[in-house]
């Protein structure tokens, strides 16, 4: 019950094709972007600054460690 009540609170994380608006986002707001033959991005805008996180994808009997 704490878990699904925990859930509730979370705010959705918006998925979007191709690269964000920056100046559209608010502060403290994360995107995952897609971009075509691309691996996903993260952007997380805090203050006037955007920071881009990319995704690598992980195979099935592979490790990155």
């Amino acid at each position: 019950m704490e878990r699904v009540l925990r859930n509730l609170q979370q705010s959705k994380l918006a998925i979007v094709n191709g690269v964000p608006n920056i100046l559209e986002m608010q502060d403290g707001q994360l995107m995952i972007a897609k971009e075509t033959n691309k691996n996903p991005k993260l952007y997380i805008k805090i203050g006037s600054k955007v920071y881009i996180n990319e995704f690598k994808e992980l195979t099935k009997g592979s490790w990155y460690g």
